[in-house]
């Protein structure tokens, strides 16, 4: 094993160092990955809104389309923008 490790692939370099290189490259790029799925900003959704109800305190998701307060009933969000109009 040490023979076909140290068996030169081009240039100067070994096997060995090539593998560690590649090895090197693939934690790294890992690592990215990771950091880039920790640190992305979440998309707002098209359907869904966050919204408060000024009417009876409650605060939650609800659809931009039929947007209505689950306590009071009353229209909150882009619904109530229309409603109101």
């Amino acid at each position: 094993m040490k023979e076909i490790l140290n068996t030169i692939i081009f240039g100067g370099f070994t096997a060995q160092e090539v593998l560690m290189v590649a090895g090197v490259a693939v934690v790294f790029w890992i690592a990215i990955r990771i950091m880039v799925r920790v640190f992305k900003k979440k998309e707002s959704s098209q359907v869904f809104q966050f919204v408060d109800c000024l009417n009876c305190d409650w605060h939650g998701k609800v659809s931009r389309y039929a947007g209505r307060c689950p306590k009071c009933n009353q229209p909150l969000g882009e619904r109530k923008a229309q409603h109101i109009a």
